[in-house]
């Protein structure tokens, strides 16, 4: 199981929606922060929320640890880019025996399928919340 801390920012019926909290810098910087941690607020100004199932009613303003089981990242990544690139690529192939415009159709439908499967497939590996954070960071 994967975790990492973050703070309920708010509720919606039994899922609450949580801001993760990350260190603003590694400590290999001494808090200059780094390309990464720069790059981060330039591409994200303000954190974003997730929502999260809250199997123990935290509230609010409470610093929780989060979870998502093994391997449910990289099967997300595949559901969501993977399929659709090789169906793409696949509808491309298959319709390029029939000239120019069948494979621009085939690499479409297949791109249309590929969207279609990632879109009917059921979310698996959904986060938790597992527990409160002891610390104020949530580390340790």
């Amino acid at each position: 199981m994967v975790e990492t801390p973050a703070r309920v920012v708010r509720l919606q019926g039994d899922t609450a929606w949580v801001r993760v909290e990350t260190p603003e810098s590694c400590g290999a910087c001494a808090g200059k922060g780094c390309g990464s941690s720069l790059y981060a607020r330039m591409l994200h100004p303000r954190e974003p929320e997730y929502a999260v199932d809250n199997p123990i009613a935290a509230q609010p303003g409470e610093r929780v640890v989060i979870g998502i089981e093994d391997g449910a990242v990289l099967r997300a990544v595949v559901t969501a880019y993977l399929l659709p690139l090789v169906l793409l690529t696949l509808g491309a192939v298959m319709g390029a025996f029939f000239g120019e415009g069948a494979a621009v159709v085939g690499g479409l439908l297949g791109l249309l399928l590929g969207v279609l499967r990632m879109k009917r497939q059921p979310v698996t590996g959904s986060p938790v919340i597992l527990r409160r954070s002891a610390q104020g960071c949530g580390h340790g």
